[in-house]
């Protein structure tokens, strides 16, 4: 690969790390401020269900405009929301309310950042190597995954959330610095943008993706999982503030962080053993299942920190996999319609559990395990926040038996050959 990649592979570092800890620092902020599963649930959802419906028009925008100025745009915009948000944390104004609309606009632009972002790689290397960027890229979101939450606490501790912010900001600018080191490659299209030309851009890209059986089993089965993680997502910090502080929820999610870094690094060492192997995705898949149950038996950091290893290093070896199908089958004319709707499709549900997880949560915390805790506490234990991990112990069931169910999926089988035929040319 071009020695830039790895340029700009180290300035995404820095600002993704960055937008993890503020993302951090405002999680931390409203449990806080509400004491309630519920309230994180809310804003959640917000951010998640409006990124499901406007994200296929960012693969539309990725499609007809030079990706490159769009995910320079996309990152001023979400740094002027972030600066409107420490200005109103700093002069005491920030309500869950005012949280709202914030929730709206991080839900647009996030996912069409994300969208554009992703085409963008396939734009930077060749086929043969889309795996292993893939798994670079996804060490770059497992380092700010490590470095953000631990960060994110520390910096919160001391000067609260308007001072995470402002890390956030200089860690941003410094990411796009590296951006402005690539040429925009010029877009074809069809016509100019407008609500007809739209449609017909969306319908082709949903006809392409009909076609590919393959890749739309993956996306359904993994539609499916990133629900559960909508739950996950609400329950771990009511669960793991039930019995420790901001430091251990930090310290738990960095460890996760640290395991994602690590299963990046084995999938770049063996980028091109597994590149297009269904098997190890759905083997991966399985080990997500045992982490979460792992993760909810007792209330212990170090349960949960062997929870984030092993979803940490299974989860990334999982998503390279498939990252690395998607940008091989897709070309340039399509790849940014086509990751929208895979990106659309596989988070659909995911607002749906992080609305559930909230009220759900909370009534098996207050009300249903207080009356059925002798019944409960030898398989979650017993204490604050075992209602959650009730809850949490479901999910990681049925997260294991959907893995098992498809394990000798047919169209999986298929797309390993597909990608292996490409990719081999």
């Amino acid at each position: 690969m071009d020695k830039k990649v790895y340029l700009l592979w180290f300035g995404q570092t820095i600002s993704w790390t960055g937008s993890a800890m503020s993302f951090f620092a405002i999680g931390v902020w409203i449990y806080q401020t509400t004491g309630k599963a519920s309230a994180l649930s809310t804003i959640l959802f917000i951010t998640a269900i409006v990124g499901v419906i406007t994200g296929p028009f960012g693969g539309v925008l990725a499609d007809r405009f030079p990706r490159k100025k769009l995910i320079i745009i996309f990152d001023l915009t979400i740094a002027v929301l972030m600066c409107l948000i420490g200005y109103f944390a700093l002069n005491d104004m920030l309500t869950l309310t005012l949280l709202i609309p914030f929730a709206l606009a991080f839900g647009i632009f996030e996912i069409a950042h994300w969208t554009t972002w992703s085409a963008f790689l396939g734009d930077v290397v060749k086929k043969q190597n889309v795996t292993k960027v893939s798994a670079l890229f996804e060490s770059a979101e497992a380092i700010s995954m490590l470095l953000g939450p631990i960060g994110g606490a520390f910096i919160y501790s001391f000067f609260g959330l308007e001072g995470v912010i402002v890390v956030d900001l200089v860690t941003c600018f410094f990411g796009i610095a590296t951006i402005t080191l690539f040429k925009s490659k010029k877009i074809k299209t069809k016509g100019n943008l407008n609500f007809r030309n739209v449609y017909l851009d969306l319908l082709e890209a949903y006809n392409w993706l009909k076609k590919q059986k393959g890749l739309l089993s993956l996306v359904l089965i993994l539609c499916i999982c990133n629900g559960l993680h909508g739950f996950i997502a609400v329950l771990l910090p009511p669960m793991v503030l039930s019995f420790t502080d901001a430091t251990g929820l930090g310290f738990i999610e960095s460890v996760a962080g640290m395991a994602f870094l690590v299963g990046s690094i084995i999938s770049l060492r063996i980028s091109d053993r597994i590149q297009g192997d269904m098997k190890v995705a759905i083997v991966m898949g399985l080990f997500c299942g045992l982490a979460i149950i792992i993760g909810s038996i007792r209330p212990s950091i170090y349960l949960l920190s062997i929870f984030g290893i092993l979803e940490g290093v299974s989860g990334t070896i999982q998503y390279t996999v498939s990252s690395g199908a998607w940008l091989a089958i897709t070309d340039e004319s399509i790849r940014g319609r086509a990751l929208a709707l895979r990106g659309t499709i596989a988070q659909m549900l995911r607002p749906f559990g992080v609305l559930i997880a909230g009220p759900l949560g909370d009534y098996l915390e207050f009300t249903f395990y207080p009356k059925n805790v002798d019944i409960l506490s030898p398989i979650v234990g017993t204490g604050p926040g075992r209602g959650y991990a009730l809850l949490f112990f479901a999910i990681g069931f049925i997260y294991t038996a959907l893995w098992i169910f498809n394990f000798n999926n047919k169209n999986l089988e298929k797309l390993s050959k597909q990608v292996k035929g490409i990719v081999n040319r």
